[in-house]
């Protein structure tokens, strides 16, 4: 990987300290604040491009037959 130097001045650089999660290199802080943020709209066209495959006969069984909880039943 590439690196180059980088100037900052002290008060950004204290800022971006300040952001920074406690084990996170300075690069992985930058990259994570100057990701583009994604409009919820394009979730949507990545869901309906490519849809979940349902076993429904799985679906029917389960709702037929729950699965057990392992906890212990309450005192009533």
């Amino acid at each position: 990987m590439t690196r180059k130097t980088v100037s900052l001045d002290a008060d950004v650089y204290r800022q971006l300290c300040r952001k920074k999660a406690p084990r996170e290199s300075l690069s992985a802080a930058l990259r994570r604040l100057l990701a583009d943020e994604k409009d919820p709209a394009d979730y949507l066209e990545e869901m309906f491009a490519s849809p979940v495959e349902v076993d429904i006969e799985l679906l029917r069984h389960r709702q037929l037959n729950p699965p057990r909880s392992n906890r212990p039943r309450r005192a009533v």
